[in-house]
């Protein structure tokens, strides 16, 4: 009988230390915030440049994909444990496709209770262009569209003045080292949907080669391309037949 009793208080004193105690109070997390948004459309997930304003509870997030329509886009997040999400002012839930084109509200919870009102608003994001005549200042390729194989084997290009929007190009025209061609060029502002500009010949130039006697016409000279880094040129001519009797002079300048 004493056996019995010891085994039993033996039991029950392992049984003791096994259960939990309860003498301090269960920490909730007290982060009520989503610490990674996530945009996506039919296509996939859409790179983002985010920019937070904490005093105002505002993220400024800006989508890299120019052609995304923000009326069909959907949100995810990346939350701690016990975080909730909830839409206000009729914003779509997070999940599914929404009209984001205006700014959306939504109220973040703690598991510990806290909770905060956050506001996302949309737009897209703008690369810094920096300055336009620095891309094309230094030796450069300038290819000749209408016969390539005359194509200049050096060309040089200058920003003029300390001015981001002027270019001067100076060339061998039909890579001629008695034809020197000086073209002043005038970039227009950039367009951010297309990331492109319209460029304009300052002034006529008239160069002699191989015996002819040939105008490069001030006015529209055609467009630039930020992204590809490339002047298009597409100016004005007489002087001397083009092929297909054509009276534009093409020449594409890109960086080495």
């Amino acid at each position: 009988m004493r056996n019995i009793i010891k085994i039993a208080l033996v039991a029950l004193m392992i049984i003791s230390a096994c259960v939990p105690k309860f003498d301090n109070d269960f920490e909730y997390s007290d982060h009520a915030e989503i610490t990674r948004l996530i945009v996506g459309n039919k296509e996939g997930i859409i790179a983002t440049e985010m920019v937070r304003f904490a005093g105002q509870n505002l993220d400024s997030v800006l989508l890299k994909d120019r052609s995304a329509d923000l009326t069909k886009i959907f949100l995810r997040g990346t939350i701690a444990r016990g975080v909730v999400i909830e839409p206000l002012e009729g914003s779509p839930k997070f999940g599914t496709y929404g009209d984001f084109s205006q700014p959306r509200k939504y109220k973040i919870t703690a598991p510990s209770g806290r909770s905060v009102e956050w506001t996302y608003a949309f737009g897209f994001y703008i690369p810094p262009v920096g300055c336009l005549a620095d891309r094309w200042a230094g030796n450069v390729s300038c290819r000749d569209g209408i016969w390539p194989s005359y194509s200049p084997a050096k060309c040089v290009g200058e920003k003029i003045d300390g001015d981001c929007q002027r270019v001067k190009l100076t060339f061998n025209f039909w890579d001629d080292s008695g034809a020197k061609t000086v073209l002043l060029l005038q970039l227009g502002d950039i367009d951010y949907d297309t990331f492109r500009g319209s460029i304009t010949l300052v002034e006529d130039v008239t160069v002699t080669s191989y015996g002819s006697a040939m105008t490069f016409h001030k006015g529209p000279a055609g467009f630039y391309n930020a992204t590809a880094n490339t002047l298009n040129l597409d100016i004005n001519f007489s002087g001397y037949n083009l092929p297909g009797g054509a009276t534009k002079y093409k020449f594409t300048i890109s960086q080495l």
